[in-house]
């Protein structure tokens, strides 16, 4: 017994040493660390960047298309506020006027572009007119009530009607406003109209 302990001591050593050299060898590396340690083929590094790009492509797209439709959406918002800005102005001035100087008549109807009131509190009169074109605004008394660096008036009139001369007239209201300085891209055109009705409370021959 103590003879064959005694052999087999002596062989293991060597055995160990085989082992470990077959472990090390060519042959005993796995498909892991073989791959990691050739690298990556021409293909695979095509492929990669391939899908890269398109990814890259996407994202991109997705970014510009929420940026223009960020810039439309502020450009809309500050018609929609210079619309209503001046609607109500107009709307306020009319309604409690004691007379409507021009037209001097509004049997039939009658389509214009400025109307003139007059105010039951101080007896003040108030022109309201409206251009379009090059210079285009909507004025009270020949002061802007746009701001005509950021927006332009495209169609805009006052229409009259009062079933009987008697009658207290009302005024319909209509306008259009557009981007100014719009260009061919489509984020920088907008054009939002407006429009609404008024009857003069106060009205008396």
């Amino acid at each position: 017994m103590k003879k064959k302990f005694s052999s087999f001591s002596s062989r293991f050593p060597a055995l160990l040493a085989s082992i470990r050299t077959s472990r090390s060898g060519p042959a005993g590396r796995s498909v892991l660390s073989s791959r990691f340690s050739r690298g990556f083929s021409l293909i695979e590094l095509v492929v990669s960047m391939g899908i890269f790009a398109i990814i890259s492509g996407v994202a991109l797209s997705i970014l510009f298309t929420s940026l223009r439709v960020s810039r439309k959406s502020e450009g809309m918002v500050v018609l929609k506020e210079q619309g209503d800005a001046v609607l109500s102005q107009m709307v306020r001035q009319i309604r409690f006027a004691k007379s409507l100087d021009t037209p001097a008549s509004c049997t039939p109807s009658t389509a214009t572009t400025s109307l003139t009131v007059t105010s039951l509190s101080d007896n003040g009169q108030t022109t309201f007119a409206c251009t379009t074109g090059a210079s285009s605004s909507i004025t009270s008394n020949s002061a802007s009530l746009i701001d005509t660096n950021a927006v332009t008036v495209t169609a805009c009139s006052f229409v009259c009607s009062q079933p009987t001369i008697d009658d207290p007239p009302t005024i319909r209201l209509q306008f259009t406003l557009s981007t100014k300085n719009a260009t061919s891209f489509a984020e920088t055109t907008g054009s939002l109209p407006f429009q609404t009705s008024v009857t003069l409370r106060n009205y008396s021959r």
